[in-house]
């Protein structure tokens, strides 16, 4: 998928991954619970997904029933794709550790990460080099010297 998706959309999308097949209804149902949105508003999303090819529409007997067109393991990846590729490639471990503080993890999960670093350090250069443009990032592996407003000389 190549289309980013909205918080809301997002929103739409943890409820068919949790139930494939749920009709408008059920959706409308489940994300009323926990949001103020009406039954409008859903549909509007589920509308955009269906343009966005996130999702399809298939008429069983009576009602419409929503299946996802891409998995959350799936999207996951390409969001992480993503981030990983607007940040300079020096801050991407701060990126790591900013998850580790920000989210809530299992000892069971945290033990599958100390092993995933063990296994990455064995191949991990000693240092990431930047593959920033000149001027896109703070990490200080680029220095600009200002001749005049109109020259720029790049330092690398």
């Amino acid at each position: 998928m190549e289309q980013t998706i909205s918080a809301a959309e997002w929103q739409v999308m943890r409820v068919l991954w949790a139930q494939p097949g749920a009709t408008s209804q059920e959706i409308i149902q489940a994300l009323q619970e926990g949001f103020d949105w009406q039954a409008t508003t859903i549909k509007t999303l589920l509308g955009r997904l269906r343009k966005k090819d996130y999702l399809r529409m298939v008429k069983e007997t009576s009602k419409y029933h929503y299946y996802p067109l891409i998995s959350e393991e799936a999207h996951l990846q390409e969001q992480v794709e993503l981030l990983l590729a607007t940040i300079c490639s020096t801050k991407q471990g701060q990126l790591v550790e900013n998850l580790l503080d920000t989210g809530i993890f299992s000892k069971k999960t945290l033990e599958k990460l100390a092993i995933k670093i063990r296994q990455l350090q064995e191949s991990a250069p000693e240092h990431v080099v930047c593959q920033c443009l000149a001027g896109q990032c703070t990490c200080g592996h680029h220095h600009t010297l200002r001749k005049s407003t109109s020259d720029v000389v790049d330092l690398i």
